[in-house]
């Protein structure tokens, strides 16, 4: 979390400015957050008595809060705006990540 924050910290790099499909789709932001679900969701799975449903829903709760602080960061960093499309590319990311554990465990 400390490397998302640093990450927001500092103006978008110029690189992926002229990558529009980048910006566009997200890309970023679902693979960051992505991961972050699935340390989330890992460290709630092996430390608490939760089920899956609920694992999936505290993992999921807590990366898209997590992203509306970020967004709520961002507005006073020079060069960054908020933006609610950024937070629902969070979202987007735990989901993927979810759906994969649960294509993984179903085929094992």
């Amino acid at each position: 979390m400390a490397l998302l924050y640093y990450l927001s910290s500092r103006p978008a790099p110029e690189e992926l400015k002229w990558i529009p499909i980048i910006a566009k789709l997200k890309i970023v932001h679902i693979i960051e957050y992505g991961i972050l679900y699935f340390l989330v969701w890992y460290a709630v799975i092996k430390t608490t008595s939760y089920n899956k449903l609920e694992a999936f829903s505290l993992a999921l709760m807590f990366i898209i809060l997590y992203g509306l602080t970020d967004e709520f960061h961002q507005i006073f960093v020079v060069g960054r705006t908020a933006r609610f499309e950024d937070v629902a590319a969070d979202g987007v990311g735990g989901i993927l990540v979810s759906m994969g554990i649960n294509l993984k465990n179903k085929s094992a």
